[in-house]
């Protein structure tokens, strides 16, 4: 004889009815995923991290980063960076010189900023 459980059904190893028709996707626990999000003036750009230098990975990508010398000393792939769950490398000199107060804003060289996770 099959028996109907409910949902306070405390018996080990069995799923009550109910339990039995929710997706196991819903049943899972929420993922949060990692964003890399550039904007350069008024272009927004979602990036997939990935370790290595932040221009190489978003032009990679195909993201048209505005770029020039790769040294920083042109300031041309200066970025605003909302980087949630990653972390970058901290600022060197040359973005310490170049950006000055900007880099407080989530201003970066993207030449210069490493993506470490």
């Amino acid at each position: 004889m099959n028996r109907m459980f409910t949902v306070g059904s405390l018996i080990p190893g069995r799923m009550s009815a109910v339990q039995q028709t929710i997706p196991k996707a819903i049943l899972k626990p929420e993922v949060f995923t990692e964003k890399l999000i550039l904007y350069q003036g008024i272009n927004k750009f979602e990036v997939t991290p990935e370790k290595g230098i932040l221009l190489d990975t978003a032009l990679k990508q195909g993201k048209p980063i505005q770029y020039k010398c790769r040294k920083g000393t042109c300031g041309q792939c200066t970025v605003k960076v909302d980087a949630i769950g990653i972390k970058l490398s901290q600022p060197n000199e040359k973005e310490l010189s170049k950006l000055k107060d900007e880099i407080g804003g989530g201003f970066r060289l993207a030449c210069q900023t490493e993506i470490m996770s």
